[in-house]
């Protein structure tokens, strides 16, 4: 890790300077000014520097880099400024930096690479074998691992402890550790048996391994049976587990049973964003195909493609408020009056909606909320949409009755709203347990798709109250 200042500078003069730089040649002193400029530089704001570079730019100043830099900033830089780099820079030097990554981070680059170029994938991991054949056999065999689980981000560099040990022992293992551990804030106790074999018997943390007295034994002081996720476990359920028993790493277990690597906190956040960010692009009707891909890098014809089927749904299900309309027309010649509410009522409909299916999806997505909750879930939104309704239509009763000086007018626009309010709170909250019932991503029943719904059965709501309360309408 890199102990340089954090202090935030403005990126886009550094990038200006990088590009001085590179237009001034070597003898009139270009290579002065590049190392100047990149001196004490953070690898994370290299990084976003560099990506307001052209990418032959962007890779020439990655080649001035030394390597434990220039391995952060691969690591840092966006997915197509890390494809650009990987498929153009010399095998040697990224299998070179790949040697020096953590394993899942080296496995996520190799990915990303036998996506849109196999045979560049294939050379880098047999220049990686050259190199490191025990590293380039881990990469292989994380990407063996289903997308998005465990196995996919776990590693293999982590302290482990014998339950014989003693805790001065202990601590002569944990110096004459492999100094690329990933964590030392929690140390795994086998039962001794050969890497990739053995079978985890507990955990300590450090704080607690320092304050054991030096002659007692790790297996006094371990906590036993530990908590632990599968190679095969999902990510988001891996993050669930950390963040819920706030470790610092998680161990990780192979299908029959055996400890083969730990996921650590870091991991976890790239996760969460991941993951927060595809459901966000969900819940907006949009597809995530693009969602790792830089804002101005997503070609329009994919952002068109991405959002098109959506939105067509959202339009064919728009007609549903047509359908209202055209089989309620008399009515609203007879109350002209009635039409000029329409937004205000669908639109705190579809607003109560959008923070119910908000609330019930991060529920379900933390564990909080499950299939059996069903009937709690819709008596608890229900009775939240019932006293906002409440509070809300006694607003809309003064607003009503101040605009047409009408009683029964003003009880119909309260009664609506008061309605609405209830009816779009227990739809929103029914749609997403039904969706992960029938095994599809609630995250995909999107707000706007909410909306829509609420938008028709809000109004014939409204006119079915109009009816009932006014006279002209009976």
């Amino acid at each position: 890790m890199f102990l340089e200042s954090t202090l935030q500078f403005d990126t886009v003069a550094l990038t200006e300077r990088l590009r001085n730089a590179l237009k001034t040649p070597p003898g009139d002193g270009g290579d002065l000014a590049m190392t100047a400029t990149l001196r004490g530089r953070h690898p994370a704001d290299i990084a976003e520097a560099m990506e307001g570079l052209a990418k032959p730019e962007a890779l020439f100043v990655f080649n001035w880099l030394d390597n434990a830099r220039a391995a952060e900033v691969l690591d840092e830089v966006d997915s197509e400024l890390s494809r650009y780099i990987v498929n153009n820079a010399p095998p040697g030097r990224i299998a070179e930096l790949l040697d020096t990554l953590p394993m899942d981070d080296a496995a996520e680059l190799i990915e990303e690479a036998q996506a849109n170029n196999p045979e560049r994938a294939e050379e880098l991991l047999e220049e990686l074998a050259t190199r490191s054949p025990e590293d380039a056999a881990e990469v292989r065999e994380l990407l063996s691992y289903d997308d998005k689980t465990a196995g996919r981000l776990m590693t293999d560099k982590f302290v482990r402890l014998s339950g014989t040990m003693s805790v001065e022992d202990a601590f002569t293992a944990i110096r004459r550790s492999d100094p690329d551990v990933e964590t030392l804030a929690d140390l795994y106790v086998t039962d001794g048996g050969r890497k990739g074999r053995e079978k985890l018997i507990g955990v300590l943390s450090l704080r607690d391994l320092v304050r054991a007295k030096p002659n007692a034994r790790i297996s006094q002081v371990m906590v036993p049976e530990p908590i632990a996720v599968s190679v095969d476990t999902d990510q988001e359920e891996v993050a669930q587990t950390i963040s819920k028993y706030d470790f610092s790493a998680i161990p990780v277990l192979d299908r029959d049973g055996y400890l083969v690597g730990i996921v650590t906190v870091d991991d976890v956040v790239d996760v969460l964003v991941e993951e927060q960010t595809e459901d966000a692009l969900k819940q907006g009707a949009v597809s995530s195909e693009a969602m790792n891909m830089p804002y101005f890098s997503v070609p329009i014809w994919t952002v068109v493609r991405s959002r098109v089927p959506w939105l067509a749904m959202l339009f064919v299900a728009s007609m549903l408020t047509t359908v209202v309309l055209e089989e309620n027309q008399s009515e609203l010649d007879r109350v002209p009056v009635l039409s000029l509410f329409f937004t205000l009522l669908v639109g705190t409909g579809g607003n109560a909606g959008a923070q119910t299916i908000s609330t019930v999806i991060r529920g379900m997505s933390l564990g909080e909320i499950r299939g059996r909750d069903a009937m709690r879930v819709l008596w608890r939104e229900f009775g939240t949409g019932f006293m906002l309704g409440g509070l809300l239509a006694v607003v809309a009763f003064v607003r009503a009755y101040l605009m047409e000086k009408r009683i029964d007018f003003a009880l119909v626009v309260a009664l609506t709203v008061w309605a609405i309010c209830a009816w779009s709170n227990v739809i929103a909250s029914m749609i997403p347990l039904a969706a992960q019932r029938l095994k599809i991503d609630p995250a995909l029943v999107s707000s706007p798709l909410i909306t829509t719904l609420v938008d028709a059965s809000g109004l014939f709501i409204y006119l079915m109250i109009a009816k009932a309360l006014l006279a002209e309408l009976r």
